[in-house]
């Protein structure tokens, strides 16, 4: 123990600030009139009650957990892959912005991306050769 000695404290230290008294009183009677309303019998008032809409997709977070994800390797050719990176970020990003949506995940690009790849398989015989074909 040390022999320093702060002294008595003030006559008003535990007393609250007459600006937050009045502050907390006011925040107690609004929270009591708060709770008598959602307490009443009576039908609650439409326009005071917040309306039911659809999830703000910026809000949703991503469509699955990483833990849902299969990693695998795509072979693509470094101009292909870049030209992919390019209209991410100039064309998607945009667009997904204006759609609310700013915490989009790679996975989730990817997996859409492999989606659409899936509902246009008819296309890849043709693309296939005509790629072997300017190859030659």
């Amino acid at each position: 123990m040390t022999d320093f000695d702060l002294g008595d404290p003030a006559p008003d230290a535990n007393e609250e600030p007459e600006n937050e008294r009045t502050s907390l009183s006011s925040d107690r009677e609004a929270t009591n009139e708060e709770d008598n309303e959602m307490n009443s019998d009576t039908e609650p008032d439409p326009a005071k009650s917040p309306k039911r809409t659809e999830p703000d997709p910026s809000e949703t977070g991503p469509a699955f957990p990483y833990s849902e994800v299969r990693q695998s390797p795509l072979y693509a050719r470094e101009e292909t892959w870049t030209e992919f990176e390019d209209q991410l970020d100039l064309e998607l990003t945009p667009n997904l912005r204006k759609e609310g949506i700013r915490d989009e995940e790679l996975r989730e690009i990817h997996d859409i991306v492999l989606e659409v790849a899936l509902d246009n398989l008819e296309e890849f015989p043709e693309r296939l050769k005509e790629k072997r074909q300017e190859s030659q």
